[in-house]
């Protein structure tokens, strides 16, 4: 993470071109709402954060959970100018970098209210520009008026309280001109308050974000030291808007989050209603394992590292690298690999296990309702009698059965025999062998094709320990 780049939510405070000079190599971000700095995380792998603009109203606001979050993945979380700033004030005491005049004033109390950096702005098409004026900036261009004597301290403080009372999308710095005449200032300060607020503005704002800026160029090159993290905890809400509200792209860099992702599959996907049957099995026996046995213990996340890089037909090292492809950052892989383990202790426990061979029937009723029984039974009942006329002579060792079975293409060498027989429900390795040899004296009649070669003095691939067929067999 240390080789990550620096990433900044920017809008109306500072233009994208302007950061992009004042920090070379820096990548610029609309303001942020929830689920963006989670995104940015997952996408950029950062080495830092600024948040200095973020949306609201039309929006759920940047949360801070995702703040600490971002953080607890080494991520140096930086706040100034704006939303930056309220969220500074708001996590620094878990480590968050408050930056700026704006950000100490609400830490310190001077100011209170959310809406005092509250503006409009245009989208990004145009900029962001602004369509109102911050009341942080309103306040500081009066203040410097009444330092060069353009106006009493009770003058500005009736103007301040004008506008103060106003709805933050009407608060503009041009009505200071007329809301001075409205208290009876006389016309010539009132024009030459005119002036002043059009070209004496005072912006701390763009100043704040400009210190943000110089802060980020100083950071040390490595991620927060790990003691130092919040170590988030992730309630329910917060789990809830991982899943949910987190901000991804597509390849084309168009923005999208989870939920709107899944929402797309309930209204297009052919395969929606059967992916979310089986998500909830999955949510229901993973809260069930839980409850029976507690939280997964290290050698069941193992095995389930194991089964999901098979399933995803990836290498087991490469697996973060696969997920990070699939917008899944690190504790979320966390949460896969867990629920996993606690869905594979399910199945295995003796809730899922076989009694008296029952399984049989389940398993058939499920292909069955996928339409594919009558092609099984039609091709299992053709091997059987295909196999019943071929006898392998000599008879065949249990190395090459595996081996031939293998050579088929449609399965693998399992790298331990006594989970997958336990997995498959075989019942035992005889069982399973005299499958293999149906399987191999079928295609020798129907194909020509049967036992490979087996290299010259090759070891053992299964060591038979024990001939009885398993307890899930009803024994």
């Amino acid at each position: 993470m240390n080789s990550g780049p620096l990433v900044v939510f920017l809008g109306p405070s500072l233009r994208h071109e302007e950061a992009r000079e004042l920090l070379p190599g820096v990548i610029c971000l609309p303001p942020a709402a929830m689920g963006d700095i989670i995104g940015a995380v997952t996408r950029l792998k950062p080495r830092a954060i600024g948040l200095v603009d973020g949306t609201f109203l039309a929006n759920m606001s940047v949360f801070h959970k995702e703040i600490l979050y971002a953080m607890d993945q080494g991520v140096w979380m930086l706040g100034a100018s704006s939303m930056g700033a309220l969220r500074a004030a708001e996590c620094d005491n878990f480590g968050m970098i408050g930056v700026g005049e704006i950000y100490a004033a609400l830490a310190s109390g001077e100011l209170q209210d959310d809406d005092e950096v509250a503006l409009t702005h245009s989208d990004e098409e145009f900029g962001f520009k602004s369509l109102s004026d911050a009341l942080v900036t309103i306040r500081a261009t009066i203040a410097a008026a009444h330092a060069t004597g353009l106006l009493t301290q009770a003058e500005a403080d009736s103007l301040v309280a004008l506008q103060k009372a106003r709805w933050f999308p009407d608060r503009r710095l041009s009505d200071i001109a007329s809301d001075a005449a409205a208290l009876g200032i006389d016309a010539q300060r009132c024009n030459n308050l005119k002036e002043f607020t059009r070209t004496s503005v005072v912006d701390p704002k763009r100043a704040d974000a400009i210190a943000l800026l110089k802060r980020m160029s100083q950071l040390p090159s490595e991620p927060i030291p790990e003691d130092q993290w919040p170590h988030t905890e992730i309630s329910g809400a917060f789990r809830a808007m991982l899943a949910r509200d987190v901000v991804v792209e597509s390849p084309a860099g168009f923005p999208v989050t989870f939920d709107r992702i899944r929402k797309h599959a309930a209204l297009h996907d052919t395969e929606y209603e059967e992916d979310m049957r089986r998500t909830r099995q999955e949510l229901a026996l993973s809260m069930i394992a839980v409850w029976i046995g507690g939280m997964p213990t290290d050698d069941e996340i193992a095995h389930a590292r194991i089964r999901i890089a098979r399933r995803a037909g990836v290498e087991l090292a490469a697996l973060e690298s696969w997920a990070q492809e699939l917008d899944v950052d690190t504790r979320s892989l966390k949460l896969m690999l867990h629920n996993e383990a606690l869905v594979s202790r399910m199945e295995t426990s003796w809730l899922g296990r076989t009694r008296m061979g029952e399984i049989t029937g389940i398993f058939l009723n499920q292909v069955r309702i996928a339409g594919r029984y009558p092609d099984m039974k039609a091709a299992a009942a053709l091997l059987e009698a295909a196999a019943k006329d071929v006898t392998l002579s000599p008879e065949p060792t249990s190395n090459h059965l595996i081996v031939s079975t293998a050579a088929l293409g449609t399965w693998e060498i399992p790298g331990d025999f006594n989970e997958y027989i336990d997995q498959s429900d075989f019942g035992s390795v005889p069982e399973m062998l005299e499958a293999m040899s149906v399987s191999i004296r079928a295609h020798h009649a129907l194909f020509g094709v049967g036992l490979v070669d087996l290299p010259e003095g090759s070891e053992p691939i299964l060591v038979i320990e024990n001939q009885e067929p398993m307890m899930s067999r009803g024994n």
